[in-house]
């Protein structure tokens, strides 16, 4: 999920979060940095989020049959969001890919030189952000730099180029992202237009062939998602038979519940990107008004708390990242980062944070170098990366991955996987 050049309000932005309400406790800052301030919990973190100074260390290196790593570390720099609204996303991509990084050290680190994470809280203040990364980048041999999902993105991204060291998008899905920010950008997650694309194919595929869709235009996830569902059902033969819009954060959908639930007729399927902890509030006031039109979202409710509406949502489909099932490559993980770490990881965005590090290692190993300028060619060249959160290749062309959806589905009170597959059509930007 991406959201950005945005911050109207403390939102609790919740999106991938799993079989608890937050992301479990993240590993030990690296050295140097200060905890994160201390910021008002969103709801669904403030039950299960620890305070900073309880916060475990992450497992140590240990010597591997290949030896402990020697030489000058790989520096990795992330300047996220670790105790604003954004937090839910960067700590546990910070969790994930610091896990990465002590795994892969204690198997001989990359190229025989260990790598190095570098984490500050940019508290998704834009100047904060920036004064932070510019500071780390100061001290030199930077090699890589993972992007916050909040609000300072773009402009990381332009500090990044003008110095020609790659950025990841981290968990930021927006397809515009790359573009805008400069040619040392990669966006190794799902794109947007993925998502929507798989959104509308999966609902023409139920039988269904009238939508009705829902947006907010005040971010562009919630907004260009829309767009990118509309073109997808309607190059499938699908018809948009009308659009209501929302404000993010309101508390009440009641007078939106009421408008679909007064259309003249009733559409096959619903469709809206409103991401938690908006949408239970609205699918209860959606039930409450005699509405049982099916309903199908996108990866901002991939969280437990989505389960808090009960029967409300029981049926609901949405798009995200991946999810642990028994015996796959993220249940194995979240396995050995448990067993490690004493915390249960909760939120599939630590596969993100792990398989970030894990593309930056094999773009090292495929390049046989670690200069910056190295890297960027070797991400170019990814592909059929098999990550933890699915199979990976990357367009060098428009530097976004081209990586298969998962399709989630509420039956019978929990989160059950139904499907990881690419849609047949995908739409520009």
């Amino acid at each position: 999920m991406k959201i950005f050049t945005w911050k109207m309000g403390l939102i609790a932005l919740v999106t991938l979060c799993l079989t608890a309400a937050c992301q479990a406790a993240p590993p030990a800052p690296s050295a140097g940095e200060s905890e994160p301030a201390a910021a008002e919990a969103t709801p669904a973190q403030a039950e299960s989020e620890p305070a900073a100074a309880e916060e475990p260390a992450g497992p140590a290196p240990a010597e591997s049959a290949e030896g402990v790593t020697s030489g000058e570390p790989i520096k990795i720099a992330y300047v996220g969001d670790f105790s604003d609204v954004y937090s839910f996303y960067d700590l546990p991509v910070r969790n994930g890919a610091q896990f990465a990084v002590e795994e892969i050290n204690a198997a001989g680190g990359v190229l025989g030189r260990p790598l190095e994470l570098i984490t500050r809280d940019g508290k998704n203040d834009q100047a904060l952000s920036i004064q932070l990364l510019e500071e780390v980048l100061g001290e030199g041999d930077i090699a890589y730099i993972i992007g916050t999902t909040g609000d300072p993105f773009l402009a990381q991204a332009t500090v990044a180029c003008s110095q020609g060291i790659p950025i990841s998008t981290g968990d930021g899905t927006a397809p515009t992202l790359v573009g805008d920010a400069g040619d040392c950008a990669f966006q190794l997650v799902m794109s947007d237009t993925i998502q929507g694309a798989l959104a509308a194919q999966y609902a023409y595929e139920q039988g269904y062939r009238t939508a009705f869709v829902v947006r907010s235009t005040e971010i562009p996830y919630t907004d260009k998602m829309i767009d990118y569902f509309n073109e997808s059902f309607e190059q499938l033969g699908g018809q948009i038979s009308g659009e209501e819009q929302y404000r993010i954060d309101a508390g009440d959908y009641s007078a939106l519940a009421t408008a679909i639930a007064g259309l003249p007729e009733q559409p096959d399927v619903l469709f809206t990107a409103m991401f938690i902890p908006d949408t239970p509030i609205f699918v209860r006031q959606l039930r409450a008004a005699g509405v049982e039109t099916p309903l199908i979202s996108t990866d901002g409710n991939h969280d437990a708390s989505l389960l808090d509406a009960g029967e409300a949502v029981e049926g609901m489909v949405f798009t995200t990242h991946a999810f642990p099932s028994e015996g796959n490559a993220l249940a194995d993980l979240f396995a050995r980062y448990e067993a490690g770490t004493g915390s249960a990881p909760d939120s599939v965005v630590y596969g993100i944070g792990y398989d970030d590090i894990y593309l930056l290692k094999s773009a090292i190993e495929t390049s046989g170098s670690a200069e910056p300028a190295d890297i960027i060619e070797g991400l170019k060249q990814i592909s059929d990366f098999q990550g933890v959160t699915g199979t990976i290749s990357m367009n060098p062309e428009t530097r976004r991955a081209n990586k298969a959806v998962t399709l989630v589905k509420v039956e019978n009170g929990a989160l059950t996987f139904v499907d990881q597959v690419l849609p047949d059509y995908i739409p520009e930007p």
